[in-house]
């Protein structure tokens, strides 16, 4: 679309430059007054481009309207440029508003690309009837506005609509076969639609010029001959004033010269009633300085008694004339009104004085320049002088005559019969008009003629006005346009009308050819995207075509396949032809046949091939389908692994394990032979994974994998089960060869694994089950060989154990434990119990640890030693771990109002907790709300935990430190942590571990130890705190050693929140002691 290509902006400057453009074009067309053309293009160029351009287009119409009127507006009227603007803005308005209407009217009635005879039809009768908006409205508004006359209205209008119309008629289909959709359709018809149209409409407009220049020329003649007759007129009348002022001075002579008032009255006012163009006449008398007062004395007794010699002053007035040597006074005006102007010096104004002067040197009567006149509302005038001599030839007087000639030329040309023309008279000497000038006029219409008055030249000008240049236009030229453009108009449809048909034919024989291609292509384009190749096989075995895939699968391009005998493909056997086999194949329906195909390359593949026979007119002819079976084959080989096969470790499944083992035991039943099961458990896998990565785990598992098949490979199942699972089966194995092997299994994976630049050590825990001593089936001898890896796992892994039925009840109790733990606290079955920690030296209570206690309403209270493992690897230790800070937060939170704000509460961390991403958050959550005091709250961790990642565990201590929360390592002594890393750790205090506390009285070491690691601690700057202090004796070694805190049975047991609160409250009104203080 024209504005969609262009742009907005440039599509409505085109369309206004192109709308003005054709206006002013078309206005060349016009009738008088100028205002209406009977072929108004930008009409149909407006519909065209607002039809398919849409409303957007609508300020490129109306600002094309405005300018083309703004150019031709002045040139039909002269009008004020105020009227000019207005009538521009509203013939605007008036176009855009027909074009905005046309738009719609099309959209809803006619079809773009108008080819039925009904949108036909509708563009006929549409064009016409939308064309009355603008010339309706256009017409109304310049006749308000005083542009147009009211008896110019009614042809103007016809005009103005017919030049609408016509030109939505002709000018529409052409600019729609430049811009219009379909484009298609509009491009093919510029020669059937638009060389015509344009070719009738200039012949149209041809013979419209020279009928109207014949017409022109007719009036022309009728023009001049009336004007020269005008002319004639005129200057009959001007040689009568001549005639009559030259008699006035005769008589004036044979008066003895010395005429009176009266008698200069009783000759001047007949011929000044008879003519209107004379303004007045007077008789002017020669008057010397010297004999000025005795004139005036004079004249104001026979004259005027104000009488006095003047002149003109600056305001237009007269004044009284200054000394001077001479005057030539105005003593006697006819008619009387004119009085006021007696006494004027006619020598007092250049143009006067020098027609008097030439008057009285002239014996023939002389006119003046053209004069102001004193009437201000008066064109100008010019002045008749004759001079009246005495005998010897010296003036007397002048007589004058001042006329206004614009008054006789009306009448002159209505006496000549023809009120149509305009006349103007201009000097010829100065150039000066005597008359208004003439209103626009064809120039060849325009007839000159020149005067002769007063022996002076005078420029008459007539020509037709253009207010009555209806009247003198001739409509024949008119008539024979508007009929042909009519023609064109309705030739122009038909040929819509034809070329619609014909497109409309053209398009449904492309549309049964593009069909027909369509189809061809479609079913070519199915072959070749068929992802099996197909063959068309005569019935001598030569092939007739190929697809694509079928190229794809021999090797071949597919267009030189044709003319290759079958038997290069596939195989045929010698006493065998290619229409036996193929006929063979297609007798056998849709199940396949498989055979081996021979590539281009002579290479060997396996294909499945189908045909079907397809009987023609004289021939029999063979389709073959055929795809490639390699990938298939491939894909069962794949599958097969997939399902029996453990994807990362490429060891047996839990499928392929079910499987084996059946048959396995299945072969020792009937062979009254025996079997073992071993459960494998990699120790430390989920730590390893954690800390190091799932990559680093992953690689664990397959290197496991490894060495299991190096140690391992004569057995008759290597599986894996999933996670860090591994089941090794073996069948004719006694208890003793079981337990070499088992052995070996936890020897090999002992040994460290080097992964991605790290030394990973795990180790394994493996179950042992006997058949058929410990289970007649498989899901017997693997819940029980699971057994006996747990129980391995408990006496410290890296071990092996083979199942005996006292591991049920143990595995039973942990399954129980471990199901009723993870209810254990949404049922709050959980209590903190908090053991009293004391300062050594004063024996003042100073704080608790938080210990948690487990009571089950079936069980009863369960030590922690039994459900916190269970706990640790379930994972329900981080919920039990959060369950524990909250609680203590809530306590110290508690005890601040109670007067217990002093005492510190230590809670334990588990491992999982100091290594997962929850702790700090729930701590700057738990801070925030409570408000405690964080160096009243110490989280134990235990030396095992800080040491699995020691800068991960370094990076926590000093976010645990920058909060202010107390930090102690717990159980020091049973790890394996460095000095080195115990310097860079930032910690508050060290927990002595209960098991080198309990022996010190009577183990040496133990006691050498406990007093290092408290001397150490001291010289680090570093609390210590002893756990298990039972008896006086270790309360006063570790007070000899400088111990700082302890806590242990010797002070108190843990007891429950309400009995420690009373306990210390109790202990606030002594010195603050407990027990064994």
């Amino acid at each position: 679309m024209i504005s969609r290509q262009h742009g907005p902006l440039l599509a409505n400057l085109l369309l206004a430059a192109a709308y003005a453009a054709t206006g002013c074009i078309g206005l060349e067309l016009a009738l008088a007054p100028g205002f209406a053309t009977p072929l108004f293009l930008p009409a149909g160029i407006a519909l065209a481009a607002l039809v398919t351009g849409g409303p957007a287009l609508l300020p490129g119409v109306a600002a094309g309207a405005f300018l083309m009127n703004l150019i031709s507006l002045p040139r039909a009227t002269g009008l004020s440029a105020g009227l000019l603007t207005g009538g521009a803005v509203a013939a605007a308005v008036a176009a855009a508003l027909q074009a905005y209407v046309a738009m719609h009217a099309f959209n809803r009635w006619v079809r773009p690309e108008i080819g039925a005879g009904r949108d036909v039809l509708r563009f006929l009768v549409l064009a016409p009837a939308l064309s009355l908006t603008s010339s309706t409205l256009s017409l109304c508004a310049l006749a308000l506005l005083g542009v147009l006359s009211g008896h110019d209205l009614p042809a103007t209008w016809l005009a103005w609509w017919m030049g609408d119309a016509l030109g939505m008629l002709i000018a529409a289909p052409l600019a729609w076969i430049a811009f219009g959709q379909p484009r298609a359709l509009w491009r093919r018809r510029r020669w059937t639609v638009g060389a015509p149209l344009l070719v009738l409409t200039a012949l149209f407009v041809v013979i419209f010029l020279q009928v109207r220049r014949w017409e022109w020329n007719q009036q022309t003649q009728q023009i001049q001959l009336k004007a020269q007759q005008a002319a004639d007129m005129v200057q009959a009348q001007l040689s009568e004033h001549e005639r009559f002022l030259f008699a006035m001075a005769s008589a004036i002579n044979s008066h003895g010269r010395n005429i009176r008032q009266q008698d200069f009255h009783n000759l001047a006012r007949g011929y000044h009633a008879r003519h209107r163009e004379i303004l007045s006449m007077s008789w002017l008398k020669p008057v010397a300085g010297t004999e000025r007062a005795a004139f005036e004395a004079w004249a104001r007794e026979k004259i005027d008694p104000t009488f006095a010699i003047r002149e003109p002053d600056e305001n237009g007035g007269l004044r009284t004339a200054p000394e001077r040597d001479e005057y030539v006074v105005a003593t006697y005006i006819e008619p009387r009104s004119n009085r006021l102007y007696s006494g004027l010096d006619a020598l007092s104004e250049p143009l006067r004085a020098a027609a008097v002067q030439l008057a009285m040197t002239s014996s023939e009567p002389v006119a003046s320049a053209p004069l102001k006149l004193f009437h201000p509302d008066l064109y100008k005038g010019v002045s008749l002088l004759q001079a009246v001599r005495s005998d010897d030839g010296s003036p007397v007087g002048v007589l004058l005559i001042s006329l206004e000639l614009n008054r006789y030329l009306g009448g002159a040309v209505r006496e000549a019969g023809f009120p149509h023309l305009q006349a103007a008279l201009r000097d010829a000497a100065t150039g000066d008009l005597l008359s208004p000038p003439l209103a626009h006029a064809d120039a060849a219409g325009v007839f000159h003629r020149t005067l002769h008055f007063g022996g002076r030249a005078y420029q008459l000008t007539l020509a037709p006005a253009p207010a009555d240049a209806v009247q003198l236009q001739g409509w024949r030229s008119w008539s024979v346009l508007a009929a042909g453009l009519l023609l064109t108009s309705l030739l122009g449809g038909l040929l819509l009308q034809s070329s619609g048909e014909q497109a409309a034919v053209r398009a449904q024989v492309e549309e049964s050819t593009a069909q027909l291609q369509e189809r061809e292509a479609r079913l070519q384009a199915i072959l070749d995207n068929a992802a099996d190749a197909i063959l068309t096989i005569a019935r001598d075995g030569m092939l007739i075509g190929a697809n694509v895939a079928a190229g794809r699968l021999f090797g071949y391009a597919p267009e030189a396949m044709a003319g290759l005998p079958l038997a290069r493909l596939l195989p045929v056997a010698q006493d065998d032809t290619a229409a036996g086999l193929l006929a063979r194949i297609a007798a056998a329906g849709t199940r396949e046949h498989e055979a081996t195909g021979w590539r281009s390359d002579g290479a060997a593949f396996p294909l499945a091939i189908s045909a079907s026979a397809v009987d023609l007119p004289g021939e029999r002819l063979f389709v073959a389908i055929l795809h490639d079976l390699t990938e298939q084959r491939r894909a069962q080989e794949r599958i097969y692994r997939l399902a029996h096969n453990d994807p990362l470790t490429g060891l047996e499944n839990r499928l392929s394990l079910n499987l084996r083992l059946e048959q396995l035991l299945t072969q020792a039943r009937r062979n009254h032979g025996g079997a073992a099961v071993m459960f494998l458990d990699l120790d430390h896998f989920k730590k390893i994974n954690d800390t190091h990565g799932h990559q680093v785990g992953d690689q664990l598992l397959q290197a496991a994998a490894n060495r299991l098949r190096e140690l391992l490979p004569d057995v008759d199942t290597l599986a894996r089960l999933g996670g860090d699972e591994f089941i090794v089966v073996t069948a004719g194995l006694t208890p003793d060869a079981a337990s070499h092997m088992a052995a070996r299994i936890v020897e090999a994976l002992a040994a460290p694994y080097p992964l991605q630049g790290l030394t990973v050590h795990s180790g394994a825990s493996v179950g042992v089950a006997m058949y058929p001593v410990d289970g007649a089936d498989s899901a017997t001898l693997l819940r029980h060989a699971d057994t006996a890896m747990y129980a391995a796992k408990s006496r410290g892994r890296g071990n092996f154990q083979f199942f005996s039925n006292d591991m049920n009840a143990a595995t039973h109790e942990r399954l129980l434990l471990e199901s009723r733990l993870w209810q254990a606290l949404e049922q709050q079955e959980f209590e903190l119990y908090l053991q009293p920690q004391v300062d050594l030296p004063s024996g003042a209570l100073i704080g608790a640890e938080a210990l948690v206690r487990w009571h089950h309403p079936e069980l009863g209270t369960v030590g922690p030693d039994r459900f916190i493992p269970i706990a640790e690897e379930s994972g329900l230790i981080l919920p039990l771990g959060e369950w524990a800070l909250r609680r203590a937060v809530a306590l110290l939170e508690r005890w601040r109002g109670i007067g217990l704000g002093h005492l510190r509460l230590a809670v334990n961390l588990s491992a999982r907790q100091c290594h997962g991403d929850a702790l700090l958050g729930q701590l700057d959550e738990l801070l925030a709300t409570s408000g405690i005091d964080p160096a009243l709250l110490e989280l134990e961790i235990t030396e095992t935990a800080a040491m699995q990642d020691p800068e991960l565990s370094r990076a926590l201590l000093q976010q645990l430190r920058a909060r202010g929360i107390r930090v102690a390592i717990d159980d020091f002594g049973t790890g394996y942590s460095s000095l080195s890393y115990l310097k860079l750790f930032e910690l508050d205090r060290i927990k002595i571990d209960r098991g080198f506390v309990k022996d010190i009285e009577t183990d040496p070491d133990d006691a050498v130890i406990v007093g290092a690691t408290i001397g150490l601690a001291h010289s680090l700057g570093l609390g210590v705190i002893a756990e298990g202090v039972e008896t006086a004796a270790q309360a006063e070694f570790l007070r000899g050693k400088l111990c700082d805190e302890a806590q242990g049975y010797l002070f108190a047991r843990p007891m429950c929140v309400d009995e420690f609160e009373r306990t210390a409250s109790a202990a606030l009104g002594g010195p603050r002691r407990v027990n064994g203080g």
